[in-house]
């Protein structure tokens, strides 16, 4: 199946007719990594492991509502203009799009819930378990539905320990064999940042900085690293994507949308502020994979223009622009006009009239 078609029909696969629908109709769709928010924020009343310059320690935090940031994050891309899917096995089955009701389930149960990688998925099926999915196992299910966009906090890479113990984690080898755009801050923690990215160029897998050369961890001396490809418009992110489709490569694309600001030490770990934090970042992502997912809905032409047709048919946009949209776009909802257009026309009447009353 290529991405952009129906869904694949299986008895373990359950879509959300919201989802569905919009996957038919060819709408912007965002899959949302479930094990990043309900297994990897810092939570409650717990005894959690963080990195300290000591080294591994443990802590006490305090349970954040898992939940509810479910809830924001997909309150955030349906404001951006995109349909949220948000991918987890429950029962044994997956579900893409969760309810009210079955977000608070996996709230409810999270003493037990599994985290799902893809070897663990036909096992979590077969066995009828209860699981978060991660960045592997969602870009499987991502496929599964024909959703071309991941949203997570981070991905696993290549282990610092490499070579004694030759771990690679599951979400980069999924990037290598998945058509899928998975847009992250970065590596996460106990990965080698330099090397996982090593690691993809060989593979084959554009690693994109969005509007950035670099990203950053928090956990290592050497904080800063360089981001092989910069791009500063979601439309080119979704030109690429369509290139790649066209000449049938396989192979994902990963998308690092980095904190602006310094990241703390990782001797000044708090779990509160880093729950925070990790929902900043979700957040930022949410919203940049939602102007991916509306470019990517535009269905652009995958041929490159010339710089000068690309330029006169800019400003051509520029001038045939609404008042509204131009407002819109230079608020920072999104800085290219095509998705601008998009987004705004999918605002609710409540929020595009504040915009024209600003």
């Amino acid at each position: 199946m290529y991405i952009g078609e129906a869904p694949m029909k299986s008895d373990y696969l359950v879509i959300s007719p919201k989802v569905e629908e919009a996957i038919t109709n060819k709408l912007p769709v965002i899959a949302i990594d479930t094990a990043c928010i309900y297994l990897g924020f810092t939570g409650g009343g717990l005894t959690l492991d963080a990195i300290t310059k000591e080294g591994l320690g443990k802590i006490e935090a305090e349970e954040p509502d898992f939940a509810e940031i479910v809830e924001k994050i997909e309150k955030l891309i349906i404001q951006n203009g995109a349909v949220p899917a948000t991918t987890a096995v429950i029962d044994g089955k997956i579900h893409v799009g969760l309810s009210k009701e079955e977000r608070d389930y996996l709230r409810v149960i999270k003493k037990d819930l599994k985290k799902i990688t893809r070897r663990d998925l036909p096992v979590a099926l077969a066995m009828g378990e209860d699981g978060a999915t991660t960045v592997s196992s969602t870009m499987m299910i991502a496929h599964m539905a024909g959703i071309q966009v991941v949203v997570t906090v981070g991905v696993g890479g290549v282990s610092e320990d490499h070579d004694i113990s030759h771990d690679v984690s599951a979400d980069l080898e999924e990037l290598i064999n998945n058509q899928i755009i998975v847009v992250c801050a970065g590596i996460n923690p106990g990965s080698d940042p330099k090397k996982s990215v090593e690691y993809l160029e060989t593979k084959g897998v554009p690693v994109i900085g969005f509007r950035t050369d670099k990203f950053f961890t928090g956990w290592r001396e050497e904080k800063e690293h360089e981001v092989p490809i910069r791009l500063d418009e979601p439309t080119d992110i979704a030109r690429i994507h369509a290139v790649k489709r066209s000449l049938d490569i396989i192979g994902s694309m990963l998308v690092i949308n980095p904190a602006s600001k310094e990241i703390l030490d990782p001797g000044d770990f708090d779990p509160v502020k880093n729950a925070d934090r990790m929902i900043e970042l979700l957040s930022d992502n949410a919203t940049l994979a939602a102007w991916i997912a509306m470019a990517i809905s535009m269905d652009l032409d995958p041929a490159i223009s010339n710089k000068n047709s690309k330029r006169a048919a800019k400003k051509k946009q520029e001038k045939s622009m609404s008042f509204e949209v131009w407002l819109f776009s230079i608020k920072g909802f999104a800085q290219n006009f095509d998705v601008a257009q998009l987004i705004f026309n999918n605002l609710p009447e409540s929020e595009k009239e504040r915009l024209r009353q600003e």
